[in-house]
């Protein structure tokens, strides 16, 4: 063969391979409206990690990456859905209520910001019926837009979920996995989960756990029907039937860092999509304060959802008098411009470059919220940990880290400074805490696939088959009554309450005329006695 057909051949293996890789590209729309940059960076990571795959996307989200150079990919910016939420005090309502009890609160904000991304003119136009736009899949947060879903029948396509957190308790009735009421995962009743609760306290996670269950079927997601009724039409399936056929679902969990439970096949973990494989370079300003911090320091930040400037007067004071009484730098997450009474060794910043700050190596421990992706950021980095949880999965992401003493925990509704200063002064000259963190990166690492490799294989499974019923589990389709032999437990139940109950009627029967019996013998006695 001669030099130029050898060239041709080559050239036509090329080509060929071209279009084989344009033929399995699919159009993947991706629909994330949570309003919070934690979630939306591990989304990101997927969308990116397709898109780099030579999928299409289009992609409905509060935080766009709007990167020029990216092609075949398109967003549809929700930016404005943060500013229904406003300024509000997490901690306070902590105070008060737990999370299923917050979510009451938070409701009409959840409906409005369903409504708002609904009515947002380019979604509008995405799904108009006379709109030809055609997907191989949706990609979808499950939490609480569930108007929203009938985007995926209205384009025809398998339905994906994504998690960025533990799956919340509406997700596992949905699709049929076990319901679990004292079990640590069951992050919506968070300061009432404990290891070894007693009879009562079972008792009333159980009642509690039903309670919200029934309220978000009966109540929210019906409204949220009601609403996608308005903009898609009446003929559209239920908005729950939709979210049981879910394809899969992609968790952001890893099993060292979860609490261990039961779970169907269509749920896939992956986790440390956002967590940066490089190291970030630090501001200037910032690298010198902390490089002159030879002591060490301490890093502060409560996210970005819970506020430091919101804390009350005498909340943040603790802080601060805690933090004057450590023989560190504090480098603390503050919103606000000035900190009145800052102690001269804290230094506060309204942004910080997280991940960067958790690289350095003079950080000792990183006082934070309990979010999973700061977890599992500070795991990566191998910074000790100290949690003050406020919301949602994070008593439940602390107490894992408590309990592979990595990590210490302080409620921050009733903070007191000794507590904090006895936590810093603990951890951080103890290299024990690092040792088992490092230990702990390393057990995360020992895998036996990368997670965004299985993330994008399943991904792909999806597409190629178009669904994946095999995982469906018919637990999904029954009855709540019906799925943990509710009925059958009832009527057991009431058998042995009225087995027991005719058998002490006829024992008391019984005794009653055993001694009418004896007293009858005994007058007789008594009677032939006398004569």
């Amino acid at each position: 063969m001669t030099a130029n057909k050898v060239f041709q051949a080559i050239a036509l293996c090329v080509v060929l391979n071209y279009f084989m890789d344009c033929g399995s590209a699919a159009r993947i729309l991706a629909i994330f409206p949570t309003p919070s940059i934690s979630h939306q960076v591990v989304f990101r990571g997927l969308t990116l990690a397709l898109n780099k795959r030579g999928h299409e996307l289009v992609v409905i989200t509060t935080d766009p990456v709007k990167d020029p150079t990216l092609k075949n990919y398109r967003e549809i910016d929700l930016n404005y859905l943060y500013d229904s939420f406003g300024e509000i005090d997490f901690v306070g309502m902590r105070r008060s209520m737990n999370w299923p009890d917050m979510l009451v609160q938070l409701e009409a904000i959840l409906h409005h910001q369903t409504r708002q991304a609904l009515e947002n003119p380019e979604v509008k136009k995405l799904h108009a019926p006379e709109n030809d736009e055609k997907f191989d899949v949706v990609l979808m947060e499950l939490l609480f837009w569930q108007a929203l879903t009938p985007l995926v029948t209205r384009f025809n396509a398998p339905l994906i979920g994504m998690v960025s957190m533990a799956p919340s308790t509406q997700v596992h009735y949905r699709i049929g996995n076990p319901i679990l009421s004292n079990h640590p995962s069951v992050w919506e009743l968070d300061k009432d989960i404990h290891e070894s609760p007693t009879l009562w306290r079972r008792l009333k996670n159980f009642v509690n756990l039903w309670k919200y269950l029934y309220y978000f079927e009966t109540d929210f997601v019906t409204k949220q029907q009601k609403m996608a009724e308005e903009f898609f039409g009446e003929d559209i399936p239920d908005v729950r039937d939709i979210e049981k056929n879910v394809s899969l679902i992609l968790v952001d969990q890893q099993t060292p860092i979860s609490p261990v439970r039961a779970n169907l096949p269509k749920i896939v973990q992956f986790g440390g999509f956002h967590v940066s494989k490089k190291v970030q370079t630090l501001p200037k300003d910032l690298k010198k304060i902390l490089d002159e911090a030879k002591s060490g320091f301490v890093y502060m930040s409560l996210g970005t959802n819970v506020k430091s400037k919101l804390l009350s007067n005498e909340t943040r004071g603790e802080f601060m008098t805690a933090f004057s009484k450590v023989p560190y730098k504090v480098l603390w997450k503050f919103e606000d411009d000035e900190l009145p009474g800052k102690p001269d060794n804290v230094v506060i910043m309204k942004w910080t470059p997280q991940q960067a700050v958790l690289a350095h190596p003079n950080l000792k421990v990183f006082v934070y919220q309990g979010g999973l992706q700061s977890t599992e950021e500070a795991i990566h980095h191998g910074v000790p940990l100290i949690g003050l949880p406020t919301m949602g999965d994070q008593d439940m992401n602390v107490n894992k880290m408590v309990s592979l003493g990595v990590a210490k925990k302080i409620e921050i509704t009733t903070l007191r400074s000794e507590e904090l200063v006895e936590a810093i002064t603990t951890i951080a000259p103890d290299e024990s805490y690092k040792k088992r963190m490092s230990n702990l990166r390393s057990l995360l690492g020992d895998k036996p696939n990368d997670a965004m490799e299985t993330a994008i294989w399943w991904t792909e499974h999806v597409i190629r088959h178009r669904g994946a019923p095999q995982l469906h589990s018919t637990v999904a389709d029954e009855p709540w009554y019906r799925r943990y032999d509710m009925d059958l437990i009832a009527i057991v139940s009431a058998g042995s309450v009225i087995v027991l109950q005719a058998f002490l009627f006829i024992s008391y029967k019984f005794l009653v005329y055993g001694i009418r019996l004896l007293t009858k013998v005994s007058v007789a006695n008594e009677k032939k006695k006398r004569s």
